[in-house]
This record gives C-alpha cells, sequence and structure tokens, in this order.
C-alpha cells in the first residue's frame, strides 16, 4: 500500500490562526479516473466547490491523496490535510472526531441489488440471511448496523482495499455479489453507465453529506460555510439566459461540447481535447471556472444553448448561414476543408465529383456536410445516406475503414486526428474551401461575444494556440526503434540495465518486461518528453511522479524508480485472485491509458458477454470498441482511443519475449 501521498500545504495554522502559506490542501481518496458530465458524485463535486472556493481566496488547492475510504479521516487529524473532499456522511460518531461545513447535498443511502436476480427485496425483512457488501470505515456500516438492531437477521460484509468507489455496484451487476448500499448520487451517476441494477428501496433517508475539517480550524470551517450559502443560492437560480456580466457573477462558464477526439474526452483522468483546450483558455482569460455541459447530439447543442443549458459552444461546430439564424458566431479560431474519406488502397482513389456517381456518402443529415453533398449529389448521382444524429465522425471514418459504409466526409482537422492512430483511411478530395470553425452563443449574448471575440483575436496562431493543435492534431509520438542488435554479444539491453534491474528486482517484477516498457516508452532516452508533457524512461507524467514521491523524472535512476513503483501500484489495484499474467497485461494497459479506462473495458466486457477477467480477446476486445460512440457511451470515461493500449501491451508482450530471449534474468 502506498503511504498517503502528500500533495498540498496549508491554509491555515492548527490552532485557526493565519499566519501560514495560502495553501489548501484537499485529503481525497484515489479513485481512478473521473466521471463524464453529466454524471457526478459527491467527491467530484466536492473538489470543484473546493477549486472555486480556493480560486476565489486566492489560494494553491493541492490534492493529498490515500488509497482507501478508512484512511481519511486518520490522515486529517494527523494535520496532512485541511480538508476532505470524500461524500462523507455526517454521523454522530464522526461529529465527536470532526466538524462539518454546512452540507454540500443531502441523499438517501439505497440498498442496490441486480435486476435480473429472483427474489428482489421490496422491504428490510426481505434481506434476513443475505449479505451485504460496503466499504470498510463507510456511513452505510451504522446505518445497516441500526437496521440489524430492528430484529432482521443479515450479514454485514465490510471490504477493505484500494478499489474504486464504484467497485461492489460493479460487483453486483456482474453477478458475484447480491446486494450493496449506494448513496442516490452516486447510484444516479452509476446507472448511467452500469446497466441491470435497481435500488429497491433506501435503507436510511435525507443523510448531509459535508465537507470535514479538524475542530479546531474555525477560520476556513467559517469561509467555507459562507462560500457554500453563495453557491447554493447561485445554484438556485435555474438555467441562465444572462450575459458575461452573470456568467462572472456566477463564476462559471458552460461551455456545451461533445464526446470525441477533436472536442472533449478523458486521457488519463486528465480532460483534453482541441476545443475543450481553448474553451479553458478563454474561461481562464474572463477569470471564471469552466464547465463542461455534454449534449447528448449534435443537434441538440443549438437548442440546448438558447434553452440556457449553456452560455456557449465549444464543439468544432463550422460558422453555416443556416445556423447564424439560431446562433451568433464569434471569429473563427480554425479553418478547415471538408474531405470526402475512403478507405486507402494500392489505387489513386476519387479524385473528381464524377467518380462518385452509384456511390453511397454516410453523414448525419443536420451537419454541415448533409449540405454541401446536397448539389453534388444532384449533379453526379450518388447517394447521401442519413447517419444517426447521437454518431461521431470518427465512428463513420471507422465504418468506412472497415467497410460498413463506402463512403463519409469530414473535416480535415478530424481526419487528421484519426490518422494519428490509423492508417487505413484516406482523404479522397476536398469538397469544399476552407470552412471557418467557430464558436457559438445566443445573439443576445453581446458582451459575451465581444469577449469571445477579443479572446480569438489575441490567442489565434500564438504560442499557446500553436501548442494546443500541434498537440492535438500532429503526429504525436516518433517512430520506436529498439537497438538490439548487439544485446547477443554484450549480455545489455540498454545502459540503464542496472538501475531497471534494481528497481525491478525491490517490486518484484521481470526486469526484461520492464526494460520492454522503458524500449516502448522513451526508448531507452532519459530526458524523453511527451506531447502530454510525460517525462524519462518510463514516461511518468508530472502528477503521477508527485504522487510516487518523485520529481526529477528526467533523472535516469529517478525516473526508472518512478515509472516501476507506478507499475507496481497498479498491479496491486488488480484483484489478487486474478492469475498473475493477467493483471500484469491489464496494469499495462492502465499505465498508458489509465486505470479507469481498464476499468471501463471490464464492465464493457461484462455487457458484451465477454469475460472481464482475460486480456486477449476479451477485455482487449472490448477496450477497442471505446473509441466507438454506442459503446463509449455505456461506460463513465466515456470516449478513447483505446487501440492505443491494446498495440501497447501486445508490442511490449513481443518485446519482452524478444529481450528474455537475447539475455538471462
Amino acid at each position: 500500500m502506498l503511504p498517503v501521498l502528500v500533495l498540498g500545504l496549508c491554509l491555515a495554522a492548527p490552532d485557526g490562526g493565519t499566519d501560514a502559506p495560502k495553501r489548501l490542501r484537499v485529503l481525497m481518496r484515489n479513485a481512478g479516473e473521473g466521471f463524464l458530465p453529466p454524471q457526478a458524485n459527491p467527491e467530484a463535486h466536492e473538489l470543484e466547490l473546493l477549486e472555486e472556493f480556493a480560486a476565489r481566496h486566492h489560494l494553491t488547492l493541492e490534492r493529498v491523496v490515500v488509497e482507501r475510504f478508512d484512511e481519511l479521516i486518520p490522515a486529517l487529524l494527523a494535520n496532512r490535510g485541511d480538508v476532505i473532499a470524500a461524500g462523507l456522511t455526517i454521523t454522530p460518531e464522526r461529529q465527536k472526531q470532526l466538524a462539518f461545513t454546512r452540507p454540500t447535498e443531502v441523499v438517501d443511502e439505497l440498498l442496490v441489488t441486480r435486476a435480473s436476480d429472483g427474489g428482489v427485496p421490496r422491504a428490510v425483512k426481505d434481506l434476513a440471511g443475505a449479505t451485504i457488501h460496503v466499504a470498510a470505515g463507510s456511513a452505510f456500516v451504522d446505518s445497516l448496523e441500526t437496521l440489524k438492531a430492528q430484529g432482521v437477521a443479515f450479514t454485514i460484509a465490510t471490504e477493505s482495499g484500494s478499489f474504486p468507489p464504484d467497485q461492489l455496484a460493479f460487483d453486483v451487476a456482474r453477478g458475484t455479489k447480491r446486494f450493496t448500499v449506494i448513496d442516490s448520487r452516486r447510484f444516479e451517476a452509476i446507472s448511467e453507465y452500469t446497466k441491470g441494477l435497481v435500488a429497491p428501496f433506501a435503507i436510511a433517508r435525507d443523510r448531509p453529506i459535508a465537507l470535514a475539517l479538524r475542530p479546531q480550524d474555525t477560520a476556513l470551517r467559517a469561509q467555507l460555510d459562507a462560500f457554500l450559502m453563495e453557491r447554493a443560492f447561485l445554484d438556485d437560480l435555474g438555467p441562465a439566459l444572462g450575459d458575461l456580466d452573470d456568467i462572472k457573477k456566477r463564476g462559471r462558464l458552460r461551455v456545451l461540447t461533445r464526446n470525441n477526439a477533436v472536442t472533449f474526452y478523458l486521457y488519463k483522468g486528465e480532460r483534453r481535447g482541441f476545443d475543450w483546450d481553448l474553451a479553458k483558455l478563454l474561461a481562464k482569460s474572463l477569470g471564471v471556472r469552466l464547465e463542461v455541459v455534454l449534449a447528448p447530439s449534435y443537434d441538440e447543442l443549438i437548442p440546448m444553448l438558447k434553452a440556457g443549458q449553456g452560455d456557449l459552444i465549444a464543439a468544432s461546430l463550422t460558422a453555416t448561414p443556416e445556423r447564424e439564424r439560431d446562433v451568433a458566431f464569434s471569429t473563427p479560431y480554425l479553418f478547415v476543408k471538408e474531405v470526402l474519406v475512403e478507405r486507402a488502397s494500392p489505387d489513386g482513389g476519387i479524385t473528381r465529383p464524377e467518380q462518385l456517381r452509384g456511390r453511397r456518402v454516410t453523414v448525419r443529415a443536420s451537419s454541415s456536410y448533409a449540405a454541401t453533398l446536397a448539389p453534388l449529389a444532384a449533379q453526379h448521382g450518388f447517394t447521401i445516406e442519413p447517419a444517426d444524429e447521437d454518431t461521431e465522425v470518427e465512428d463513420l471514418i471507422a465504418d468506412v475503414a472497415s467497410g460498413a459504409i463506402d463512403l463519409t466526409v469530414a473535416d480535415s482537422h478530424f481526419l487528421d486526428a484519426e490518422r494519428l492512430t490509423r492508417s487505413d483511411v484516406r482523404a479522397a478530395l476536398a469538397l469544399s474551401a476552407d470552412r471557418p470553425i467557430a464558436f457559438a452563443v445566443r445573439h443576445d449574448s453581446v458582451k459575451l461575444l465581444a469577449a469571445v471575440n477579443a479572446f480569438v483575436k489575441k490567442t489565434y496562431r500564438g504560442l499557446e494556440y500553436n501548442m494546443i493543435k500541434k498537440r492535438n492534431f500532429e503526429n504525436r509520438q516518433s517512430a520506436l526503434l529498439a537497438r538490439t542488435q548487439d544485446s547477443a554479444k554484450t549480455g545489455s539491453l540498454s545502459p540503464y540495465d542496472g538501475i531497471i534491474k534494481k528497481y525491478s528486482r525491490q517490486y518484484g517484477f521481470d526486469w526484461r518486461l520492464m526494460s520492454a516498457q522503458a524500449w516502448r516508452e522513451s526508448q531507452f532516452n532519459p530526458k524523453a518528453t511527451s506531447f502530454v508533457g510525460a517525462r524519462g524512461l518510463f514516461q511518468v507524467m508530472p502528477a503521477t511522479g508527485q504522487e510516487m514521491g518523485f520529481t526529477r523524472l528526467y533523472d535516469a535512476d529517478t525516473g526508472a524508480h518512478a515509472g516501476i513503483k507506478y507499475m507496481h501500484w497498479l498491479l496491486k489495484r488488480y484483484e489478487p485472485s486474478l492469475p498473475l499474467n493477467e493483471r500484469v497485461r491489464f496494469s499495462l494497459a492502465a499505465y498508458n491509458a489509465g486505470f479507469g479506462r481498464v476499468e471501463d473495458a471490464r464492465r464493457l466486457a461484462v455487457l458484451l458477454g465477454l469475460d472481464p477477467d482475460v486480456w486477449d480477446d476479451n477485455v482487449e476486445k472490448a477496450m477497442g470498441l471505446l473509441a466507438r460512440s454506442k459503446y463509449a457511451r455505456l461506460v463513465k470515461g466515456g470516449f478513447c482511443r483505446c487501440q492505443e493500449p491494446v498495440d501497447y501491451v501486445n508490442v511490449i508482450e513481443n518485446k519482452y519475449e524478444s529481450f528474455a530471449q537475447l539475455v538471462e534474468d
């Protein structure tokens, strides 16, 4: 188990004084990947509140991560953090140790089971003889003990470990456990991506959830209570149709977007995407926090904006005369061509519109592509096939590659993003001149439009803009070439064999496997930096390095230690009952894509009738499908270009086999 990872400092001295560095340490559980909006969970909600509070008070928010739920309160009392953000329920027992803010929300505690199980209980008396699994240290234990005191004989099984907060719900969904308890807020989120669960009744109602502090930190508690009261009042105002002044008063810019490879997605728990990156810069320039609102389909973006469910659309939206009747477009922040997409083949492909006669081109009817194609179809005799409105461009590109559809159309930057990881499609011919991509606001958002235009004018083609564009659309990783031809002669795989051996032995790995991973990550270059900022021999993200206790990641010894220790930490997160070889494969995939994305794939595997405990032809197959919107919407992390971790595992396994033949252990 990792020690408590101190990533933050204190706001006030333990006696409540203010003569201290302006830092706010937030204790939280290491819960893996986040949720996509509009899904929610108490931890994410509380962390967002504290981020806004810290910004308001000019504090540096720093996270203090613990592995297990039952470590949170001891860590707070040991002064390792200033406030707990973990969806803690206020209970009489906890109030003897802690001080709580006013509630951030009120929830019911729900008994949860599978809908397909016969005899779903309808009342507490039906639980006689049952076993109910809950996390050790949770308020659910007290609630269940209260029920038992009423004379119902059931067993409470407390689970300890570093499992994600939704793990027990997943176990119930797949049938390995019969019952658990989930608060209503989390159940709402889990139900978005874990099908087949039901909550027949509540075991406790109206339970207040709050931020927890040490009793002596009275000044911080007063500040938080005042902030929470203000936030509660502003959140009660409902859909907001105001202009820039109202956005600044609210402190949040609500951006409507879609979950795909270009606009917005999660990568190793971090939010990314070309439009997201620009919108984040825009929010920073306005001095407000960015809030993402995901539209269920493209044709709902504009109606949701007009209804006040967002302030601005940032979704690679083409500015067209038809759309300008409904929304006001900003100065363009990108110019793209609409290109016909076909399967890659040895022949020259389509180069003239006349070659489209008799072909079928599939696009969304609401897209600008459909309007571009209509006159061409009449002139050149091809058919326009309508795609579902919730279909992403990358889905259609993948369908072209597989032969499921004949042709499609994409903005050139979408195709550029796809071709970072695939070579089976190509641009046939351009169907348009440069088309403007722009932000969209309501017509009456005059001040916001002026501020957005000023932002685009200042940012467009500047340093930050060019870095964002390069990160999202240009080659992410140079080709990796292993120099192993001399290994058989020298008995060496790299200049860093000694370092890799040392830490591999410390953490129980075959050093040749870790060498294969270092080769795949950096080509044995300790000074390497990836497009997302990962560093060193094992390409560790700086934030992950901090969590492991390392900062000098370009140092070969430190970088190797950080990477191998992180692999060890990932390995421990998987059930000990899994075969070791499967845990290693899952850990390698998680190293590349994030622990939460592997969990998403395992849960999707259950839905598809595949084995969630086996990588080959099961979880790896499910991971590849996360790039398709019809499957991505079934998991909490949403879209993932997850063929990359599949290839990552395969490449390392193959290289490990090669290294094992070249040198002895």
